[in-house]
């Protein structure tokens, strides 16, 4: 290239500047999506939100699962450059202002372009077909809410507002994720190659552009800019110490304080994220630090990142599970989904399950667990559905893998999981009838009650207490942060099928009656059915006895389900005490569910 340079130095034409004309095409209007892909099949599915669609059994990539950083794909990516804009919104971007702070991305999907032509590549058209069809086992958008992932709704994004450099960091990325995985389905026709003059024209640009970007990557590597020796070891410590007994509350062999870190060094983008997470929890927990530390170090993983996602390596996936959790103790609740859903398709993408083996089994069960709290709080299915959690051939089939894993009560645990992403589905469920309705909550009923009966010792409470004069809750203490939460996610899918339980059900004839073979799954099961305030409590005490940080890090959204239940002041200033503390000692910020709170009980005074 530099020496096409010095040819076009002794000839005597005029260069033509085709970036506007690029910026241009990407930032063109496409007319909304309106064929059958996006409906059909879909009429029973209340989710609003982002999804990532394929055929169980089937992601249209050979999975290698390995722990060193190499490619989880036998087939390379094959990248082309698309519209930022068109990519995440799929469409919808006539119900969108796109006036919103986006020059950065504008300007790097033209980059993208320039680079991506000038190596002989095709290049595509940003507007969209109508008349185009999406596979249905590729990723694709389900018609969405908007207003839930513009830059106009979110005001109250925590530290990630429209026009901070948090957002636009964060928003890069996404629309990288996004992008990569697309990159794999041709969704739009080809235009013509681009000519060699047009070629020629824009080459100069492109060395240009390129040895920007390599004097930036010389200035991104040196963490000696960012932290001491001293701030990177008390960094890796508070890793060891806090973070790492979070992600790994679920996982026996702890990988993400054992594996995780010997992969850090080979993989630098993977270091920053790690220390852009322990350096971010720091500062929420000694909430008079400053944030430039964090934000650094959130820059550079993201600046070193970008380039590896095309080889979706154990080591990339494993970052952006790291930068998701960073996101959601940073973010507003409320854009959570738009936090996750990045992520989510790549790990769709890669064909990545509960099921899966060594640290692609735990990366996919911490996300997992953020993705159930994410439907939580918007009522709405998870991003990954739930025929990907597993890999049998339906839910009867994917609840009889999990019972072969029983004695691990670990992985008992992360069936808990698993049991209240069904519970979301379901509710997430309109196009049934009232017969089919009660069939299907009768055997989600089921599944639900022999998760409790069938469990392993380990998640069984060491002792319990019922609640006195000094504490309105019952004490239930466990010996281990998977007892906790998977117990408590028990309670709380319990608490939401009660409290949308078919009309005219009797809890007494729970357990009891056996007239259909639905009812008949419940019948096996000699859990006598609870009321929904005995579930509500549970969750409660639970939080209040056990004082794991990563369990109450799961814990937030069942404790605002159980404490709408909750009618006694005495109740009420528990829960609060519980949250504050929460807040306190782990930096998770709960005020704004404790504010939600308040809110829905009235008036504590009275």
């Amino acid at each position: 290239m530099r020496k096409l340079r010095a040819k076009r130095q002794s000839s005597c034409f005029e260069i033509l500047d085709v970036t506007e004309d690029v910026i241009r095409d990407y930032d063109s209007v496409s007319p909304p999506l309106m064929n059958d892909d996006f409906n059909s099949g879909d009429d029973d599915d209340g989710d609003r939100g982002v999804g990532c669609y394929g055929d169980r059994g089937s992601t249209g990539y050979s999975h290698t699962q390995k722990a060193d950083g190499t490619s989880l794909m036998d087939q390379d990516a094959n990248i082309s450059p698309s519209s930022v804009e068109n990519t995440l919104l799929g469409g919808y971007s006539e119900w969108v202002d796109t006036s919103s702070p986006s020059s950065l991305r504008q300007t790097e999907s033209a980059v993208a372009n320039l680079i991506y032509l000038s190596q002989g590549g095709s290049r595509t058209d940003p507007r969209c077909d109508e008349q185009s069809n999406i596979a249905s086992s590729s990723f694709g958008l389900w018609p969405l809410d908007i207003s839930e992932y513009s830059d106009l709704q979110l005001d109250d994004d925590g530290i990630f507002l429209p026009g901070t450099a948090y957002h636009e960091l964060h928003s890069t990325l996404r629309s990288h994720l996004i992008q990569e995985v697309k990159s794999n389905d041709p969704t739009r026709p080809p235009s013509p190659l681009p000519t060699l003059e047009e070629l020629d024209a824009i080459s100069e640009e492109v060395d240009d552009i390129v040895d920007d970007l390599s004097t930036a990557e010389q200035t991104v590597i040196s963490k000696d800019r960012i932290l001491s020796k001293e701030e990177e070891v008390l960094l890796w410590r508070n890793w060891f110490d806090e973070i790492a007994p979070w992600l790994d509350k679920f996982d026996n062999d702890q990988h993400f304080k054992h594996v995780i870190p010997t992969m850090a060094p080979s993989n630098s983008f993977l270091q920053y994220s790690v220390l852009a997470l322990s350096a971010r929890q720091i500062e929420l927990k000694e909430t008079t630090l400053p944030h430039d530390r964090s934000l650094l170090l959130y820059q550079q993983a993201i600046h070193l990142l970008l380039p590896q996602l095309p080889s979706r390596t154990t080591a990339v996936i494993a970052s952006c599970v790291i930068l998701c959790v960073l996101e959601m103790v940073s973010c507003s609740p409320k854009a959570w989904r738009r936090h996750l859903d990045g992520c989510a398709c790549l790990l769709s993408a890669v064909g990545i399950s509960g099921f899966s083996s060594g640290v692609e089994g735990a990366l996919f069960w911490c996300f997992a667990r953020m993705d159930v709290c994410g439907g939580l709080i918007s009522s709405v299915k998870t991003l990954i559905p739930i025929s990907q959690w597993a890999p049998g051939s339906g839910v009867d089939a994917d609840v009889a893998l999990f019972k072969t894993k029983k004695k691990d009560f670990h992985h008992w645990a992360n069936f808990a999981v698993y049991l209240v992403a069904l519970v979301l589905d379901f509710l997430g469920t309109t196009a049934l009838d009232a017969e089919g309705r009660l069939e299907l909550w009768m055997k989600l009923w089921g599944y639900i009650a022999e998760w409790h009966d069938l469990r392993p010792a380990a998640l069984h409470s060491i002792v319990t207490m019922p609640s006195n004069e000094k504490s309105p809750f019952p004490t239930v203490l466990f010996s281990n942060p998977a007892a906790i939460s998977g117990n408590q996610l028990y309670h709380t899918a319990s608490l939401l099928m009660l409290q949308n339980r078919p009309a005219g059900l009797r809890l007494s004839s729970l357990g009891t009656s056996s007239t259909s073979t639905a009812t008949g799954a419940a019948a096996r099961c000699s859990t006598k059915a609870r009321s929904i305030l005995w579930h509500a409590r549970q969750v409660c005490g639970i939080s209040i006895s056990n004082d794991h940080h990563g369990a109450w890090t799961n814990a937030l959204q069942p404790i605002w389900i159980a404490g709408r239940c909750m009618s006694h002041p005495a109740e009420h200033k528990a829960i609060l005490e519980l949250l504050d503390k929460i807040e306190r000692e782990s930096g998770w910020s709960t005020r704004w569910r404790a504010d939600d709170l308040r809110e829905f009980w009235g008036d504590l005074g009275e």
